[in-house]
């Protein structure tokens, strides 16, 4: 039988057993086991809270728990071990994703709840959990408090999940993912109480065969919709982090339905997946996702290190011109260890510079003057192995290539692993800047002032911690701060 208490004790006696060579350094990650969706992102009694979509007991998916930590600063996390475990009868195959909401110095956190109905059937229920401290969750003694029953007729049961839990002005809503006949919606339910809940309509539709995690706030003046779509094809270069697409929508919602504008994808790397949004007490928009992908072995997996799943770098969402942009957030700078500068320096070959090395650091770079087709950035370089950042001049295309990583990502059997990622920028820039994360074995890509980005995972060689330049252009300026 799972429970919390078991989980805590197994992380106790087990966490000395990871491996911890590909641990990441300054990205969020568990002791043991493995983490895909954060959940719950939020702001109680002074504190950020994040949990997870978390399987102590193994390296691989299981029956979902939900792990927790805390911060003051966004930056430095602290591990508060199980929050909740697939111990009552509505969530004993697992408890899925879902939100926090903050209300009357109480934490509420919806989320699924899967196990068998009656007839044996795995159903998905959205499900209450209450803290009043922030670290102690009790569920609510009538779960689910929306039912696979409450669907209208048509929908499915067992895709029906991932609970967006928002106040409103006349009470509180969520936003819950499934669909009909192959075809993806997000539906709406109203209540006044948290406890009994009715459908509203049919929020968003027609997303994919089945969109997951719905993300929602509004910010600028807008209203931001951001979903993961799941068995989307790639178009081109859209839906490019592979059968699971991140998307989102600027729009404006009227009468409880989001008029969807033009929708445009948030990170074009090989590992960005299930974002979720917290709104600070500042006013700002923080986003951290999920840092890897379905389908895929990662070398910490293959490698029986212990452990799978970290997040993204906490990202500072703003709006300009109906787009997204993202930066690392400004907390950042707490971490620095030293800082390197240089400046005017022309490359017209393969160059790099003595100091100018590392594998956990953030690297700011001004591109000028670029003549040559290509700009070219090496990153864990030794003599067989690299990462390449490269702009593509003629197409506009700014590239992420890991084939040369020192240990591939590879596929599971039923699943996909790509080594090259592309986003569009524009054609023919004379400049660039890049703003750039890299830890033990991920890579972070801003471009263009956070219009593109792009996240990798990659797993380097001990040794591999060479930074070089390729192409024909002018370093305005480069900052390097080690982490």
């Amino acid at each position: 039988m799972y429970s919390v208490e078991n989980a805590n004790k197994h992380i106790k006696l087990h966490k000395y057993n990871v491996i911890e060579r590909f641990k990441p350094q300054y990205h969020i990650t568990a002791p043991i086991g493995w983490i895909n969706d954060p959940n719950g992102f939020c702001y109680y009694k002074g504190e950020y809270h994040l949990f997870c979509q978390y399987y102590p007991y193994d390296q691989v998916w299981g029956t979902m728990h939900w792990g927790h930590w805390t911060s003051k600063d966004l930056v430095k996390w602290d591990w508060r071990g199980v929050a909740l475990a697939p111990d009552k009868s509505f969530d004993n195959l697992g408890c899925f994703s879902g939100t926090a909401l903050v209300l009357d110095e109480k934490m509420y956190i919806m989320y699924t709840g899967v196990h068998k109905n009656e007839e044996g059937i795995v159903v998905q229920e959205q499900c209450l959990a209450i803290s009043d401290d922030g670290y102690t969750f009790n569920k609510y003694s009538n779960n689910p408090v929306v039912r696979s029953s409450d669907l209208p007729d048509g929908f499915s049961k067992t895709d029906f999940r991932d609970p967006k839990l928002l106040k409103t002005e006349s009470g509180f809503r969520i936003l819950v993912a499934s669909s009909k006949d192959d075809v993806g919606k997000i539906l709406s339910y109203k209540s006044q109480n948290l406890i009994n809940w009715k459908f509203d309509k049919v929020f968003v539709d027609n997303i994919s065969t089945m969109p997951e995690c719905p993300d929602y706030y509004r910010l600028n003046n807008k209203d931001i919709f951001v979903t993961c779509l799941m068995n989307q094809p790639m178009q081109g270069l859209k839906y490019q982090n592979d059968h699971h697409a991140v998307v989102y929508f600027i729009g404006e919602e009227k009468n409880g339905v989001l008029a969807l504008d033009k929708h445009h994808s948030i990170d074009l790397g090989q590992d960005f997946y299930a974002p979720q949004t917290l709104i600070t007490p500042s006013g700002r928009a923080v986003m951290i996702a999920w840092m890897q992908m379905w389908g895929e072995a990662p070398a910490n997996y293959y490698l029986k290190h212990g452990w799978q799943g970290q997040y993204t770098f906490p990202r500072e969402i703003t709006i300009k011109n109906n787009r997204i942009y993202q930066k690392p957030i400004k907390e950042i700078e707490s971490l620095y260890k030293d800082t390197i500068e240089i400046s005017s320096i022309k490359i017209k070959e393969k160059t790099s510079f003595d100091n100018v090395s590392g594998g956990v650091l953030r690297l700011q770079i001004e591109i000028i003057n670029i003549t040559s087709n290509d700009v070219v950035v090496y990153f864990f370089e030794n003599k067989s192995s690299y990462i390449i950042l490269k702009y593509e001049r003629d197409s506009g295309i700014l590239l992420l290539d890991r084939s040369n990583s020192y240990y591939p990502v590879l596929a599971l059997p039923d699943g996909d692993a790509k080594n090259i990622a592309k986003v569009q920028i524009d054609q023919y820039l004379d400049s660039l800047n890049l703003d750039v994360l890299l830890d033990t074995c991920s890579i972070e890509v801003f471009a263009e002032n956070g219009k593109a980005a792009l996240t990798s995972l990659v797993y380097p060689d001990e040794s591999s911690d060479k930074i070089s330049f390729k192409g024909e252009f002018t370093i305005e300026k480069l900052i390097l701060h080690r982490i």
